[in-house]
């Protein structure tokens, strides 16, 4: 009895002997899991935020606020619907566009769009009632979101009066090209014929201020023309008689050297003279 006891006291002591210097027949190697305080490990599928570390335990009250805040969210969430496909009925197209709009944000109709003019817009553009009626047909059809849809509209707005501002600015270059051409053709006599051709447009009834025609070389050399064969035949302006193809001017002087406007024939001779004065320069300024 007491050797067998010997023995295993001798076999503990070379156990332990092993053990310290890292020798012995079969030795093994066992990763260290790091405990925590309670002795407790957090299960993998817990993610870290909902393990309390301190005391070794799930925090089951985080995570059913967390599930409870995500499932909201998911609900609140619309997904879009499936578009048709090209065998799709009418009705069931109908259908989807009025599941889109419920999503996008778009009006029940048309008209709840809520287009009109707006306060201030840009230079040459004028607001189209009809054509913003089209506009939002086509919005409520497709589901276009409100926002987008004015967005859209002021973005056109914008591109047609850069055109034409743009259209604009040709003109004048054009109208200025031809003013410059006539003037170099026509030389000294280019004031003179300017008149000329703003009395023929005149006794014609047209406003080349208001017309493409003023921008017409051919037109303004024919209201030349016209304006010659009118006062040949009656003297437009004045009545004297050598005011025939007479410049504004000219007619004015001849008028102020006058009898009549000196008052020498009466006063109602003296009247018909100055109204006849203003007339002129009436017609010079247009």
């Amino acid at each position: 009895m007491e050797t067998e006891t010997t023995q295993q006291t001798a076999e503990t002591a070379l156990a332990q002997q092993a053990a310290a210097t890292g020798t012995g027949s079969e030795t093994q190697t066992t990763p260290e899991t790091a405990q925590l305080p309670s002795g407790e490990q957090r299960p993998e599928w817990l993610p870290e935020k909902f393990w309390n570390k301190d005391a070794g335990k799930p925090e089951f009250d985080k995570l059913a606020i967390s599930y409870t805040n995500l499932e909201k969210l998911a609900m609140g969430k619309k997904s879009a619907p499936t578009k048709p496909g090209s065998d799709a009925t009418p009705e069931q197209v109908q259908q989807y566009y009025a599941e889109l709009r419920k999503i996008t944000g778009a009006p029940e109709k048309p008209e709840d769009y809520g287009l009109k003019a707006p306060e201030k817009l840009p230079e040459g553009v004028e607001w189209n009632a009809e054509l913003a009626g089209k506009a939002a047909a086509v919005a409520h059809k497709y589901g276009v979101p409100p926002e987008a849809l004015q967005e859209l509209i002021a973005l056109n707005n914008d591109n047609i009066g850069a055109m034409v501002a743009r259209s604009q600015e040709m003109a004048a270059a054009q109208h200025q090209e031809m003013i410059d051409s006539l003037n170099k053709e026509w030389g000294e006599a280019a004031k003179t014929n300017w008149q000329r051709a703003n009395r023929g447009a005149i006794a014609l009834g047209i406003d080349t201020t208001k017309s493409d025609l003023g921008n017409n070389p051919e037109f303004i050399k024919a209201m030349i023309r016209v304006d010659q064969m009118i006062r040949e035949d009656s003297a437009l302006v004045g009545s004297d008689a050598d005011s025939s193809g007479s410049t504004y001017d000219e007619q004015i002087q001849r008028i102020q050297k006058g009898d009549d406007f000196q008052g020498k024939n009466g006063p109602e001779k003296q009247m018909a003279a100055l109204n006849r004065i203003e007339g002129l320069y009436r017609a010079q300024r247009a």
